[in-house]
């Protein structure tokens, strides 16, 4: 199996030159104005946030982050233009993390006993042998001089905190407890959104507006003033935090071990360290997705500079190498499959084999091409806890805008690897969709397992053939309306829930949950006919947003919407477009259905969403 994530990166770069450079691009876009003011962030997602200003009305603000290569307007245009981000304040010594580089000053004697309790703290970044206590006293047993103590958090305690050092005239030993005062409080800072919660304080931004309707952020500080229940969630930022300490140095090529890996590699020790844990989180992930892991270890030779291996690798995977690229090669032999990875030095693409690799070791065989790739492009992006879309932007930008794929042709037979990057994404597309919509999340993986061990029944046509239909609507859905922050277990279609006419003084009522796609009722409306509804209760569309009615916000969001699904004669169904109802009045039913309802916000921030609210119809009698 071969490896496309990289090539992902040249299109990137060459599409945003292309839009930068281009008339047509200028002709399309332009400054119309500018803003600056102050706020509060009520919701953050990667390109985007949500910030409520002085006056109380919240908008939509794209913003580059530091990790991030452009800024998608609509999934239409693209371009680059980096903010300028800043943010720091001070949080409660509870939230201090394995990890952290942490500055300070405490009485410490040359033993490595400390007096007296810490009051303030600050996360620095520094080289792993500045990791040192100094003192402009001298160093004198028995004595408890004022110094200054640069260390790693290794462990919390209670108001106890664990520092690691390194050894020193002025501290002996490597590991030294300090106690914190119980308001103890330590200082953070950084230049990207990472940290950044809703309910931040934002205390400057500045930006344009284009004639897109768009605001583009040029410039963002904000104060991190919002109760966290951590300091740090970004599972990629944790990784570095924890090994922050280790060298970044490439190094000579070696043999690194954890519980399930050989890794040989000449990456740096600091990102070998990332991506062996990386790698296990993964396999842990996956094991416990099919119940079953493989008996041997998995090798992965990882390499910066193919000159440090001199000839040690096989053609094929030295090319791939080259290439910037991967490949998994397997041998069987009786029941036992052997496979080995051999990649360049992207995490991801280390990842993507990875899965390859664990399930040619685990079941024989990765199953058909589309089965295998989009699995394995789905294990480059599963991250512990995390259930929500969170890929790379171009990959949601095609698939946005492309010619919709239909399903049975992303299942064809006759498929090979390595073929295209937008046939992986596609892979991807219905992988993730099946994997993690409820309805057919459980068909899915008997599926999967079953192609993988040979059986000629398992088929895409036989898992799903009895609701092909569902499939085919609920993965248009899907690409229709994704993008990173997308859930597809709060997105699922309610078939059960059937619908009924009324009549006479009859009435039907639905409550309505804000934090999920479109919900059915049990109201099956007739085409011209008159129908009044009324609502009951308030929602919230941000983590750390104000209740609202079924109206919604002043932009429109939070308002109850309505529209109405049939299913024609040929079996597929149909989505009407969308309508307003709010708090109270009434419609017209332009077609014949059922129909279905949802809290009106962007598909991708559900996920903050809370409350719900009780609607009820009845015919009108006017």
């Amino acid at each position: 199996m071969t490896s496309k994530t990289t090539n992902i990166f040249p299109f990137l770069v060459a599409l945003v030159l292309t839009l930068i450079c281009s008339t047509s691009f200028a002709q399309r876009i332009s400054q119309v104005g500018k803003f600056e003011f102050q706020g509060t962030v009520r919701s953050i997602k990667p390109g985007q946030l949500v910030i409520q200003n002085e006056d109380g009305k919240s908008s939509a603000y794209k913003v580059q982050d530091a990790d991030e290569q452009a800024i998608s307007l609509d999934g239409k245009l693209r371009f680059s233009m980096p903010a300028e981000i800043s943010f720091s304040g001070t949080l409660p010594f509870n939230l201090l993390e394995r990890g952290m580089i942490v500055r300070f000053n405490a009485a410490v004697s040359r033993g490595g006993k400390s007096k007296g309790e810490v009051s303030n703290l600050k996360i620095v970044k520094v080289p792993a042998d500045q990791l040192i206590v100094t003192s402009d006293e001298p160093a004198k047993p028995g004595t408890y001089p004022n110094c200054l103590v640069t260390g790693q958090v290794v462990r919390l305690i209670r108001n106890k905190v664990i520092i690691k050092l390194q050894k020193s005239d002025h501290c002996r030993q490597e590991r030294v407890t300090f106690v914190l005062r119980d308001d103890a409080t330590f200082e953070i800072s950084g230049d990207n959104l990472n940290r950044v919660r809703p309910g931040d304080e934002v205390t400057l931004v500045k930006g344009v507006e284009l004639s897109t309707g768009h605001n583009i952020i040029s410039k963002i500080d904000v104060r991190l003033t919002a109760k966290r229940k951590a300091a740090t969630t970004s599972f990629n930022d944790l990784l570095e935090q924890k090994y922050s300490s280790l060298s970044d140095e490439p190094r000579e090529a070696r043999q690194e071990r954890s519980d399930h890996f050989v890794l040989y590699t000449d990456i740096s020790d600091r990102n070998a360290a990332i991506l062996l844990e990386k790698l296990e989180t993964m396999y842990n992930l996956i094991g416990r997705y099919y119940n079953k892991r493989p008996d041997r270890a998995i090798e992965c030779y990882v390499v910066k500079d193919l000159r440090k291996f001199d000839g040690a690798l096989p053609a094929t995977g030295a090319r791939k190498i080259a290439e910037g690229a991967g490949v998994t090669m397997s041998k069987s032999n009786g029941r036992t499959t052997i496979s080995v990875v051999y990649s360049c030095d992207n995490q991801g693409v280390v990842q993507h084999e990875a899965v390859h690799a664990y399930c040619n070791q685990t079941f024989g065989d990765a199953g058909p091409i589309w089965y295998a790739e989009g699995m394995a492009e789905m294990g480059q992006y599963w991250k512990p806890e995390e259930v929500a879309v969170n890929i790379d932007p171009v990959v949601i930008d095609y698939l946005t805008n492309a010619e919709p794929k239909k399903l049975l042709d992303i299942v064809a037979a006759g498929q090979i690897t390595g073929d295209s990057w937008q046939a992986y994404a596609w892979r991807w597309a219905l992988c993730y969709m099946l994997a993690a919509n409820p309805n057919y999340q459980r068909d899915f993986k008997r599926l999967g397992m079953a192609m993988m061990q040979g059986d000629p029944n398992a088929t895409f046509e036989n898992a799903y053939g009895k609701v092909a239909y569902e499939v085919s609507f609920e993965y248009d859905q899907f690409v229709k309306h994704f993008g990173n922050g997308y859930r597809a277990d709060l997105c699922a279609w309610d078939w059960k829930t059937e619908g009924n006419p009324l009549r006479g003084k009859g009435r039907e009522n639905a409550t309505v949950k804000a934090a999920s796609g479109w919900q059915s009722t049990k109201l099956q409306v007739q085409s011209g006919k008159q129908y009044d509804f009324v609502t009951q209760g308030e929602w919230t569309i941000y983590e750390e947003g104000d209740p609202i009615t079924a109206n919604g916000n002043d932009s429109g969001l939070g308002r109850m919407v309505a529209a109405i699904l049939t299913q024609e004669e040929s079996g597929e169904y149909q989505l009407s477009e969308p309508f307003d109802l709010g708090t109270q009045g009434s419609f017209t039913a332009p077609t014949d259905g059922q129909i279905v309802v949802r809290c009106e916000d962007e598909w991708t921030d559900l996920g903050d969403n809370d409350g719900e609210i009780e609607v009820y119809f009845r015919l009108s009698t006017k």
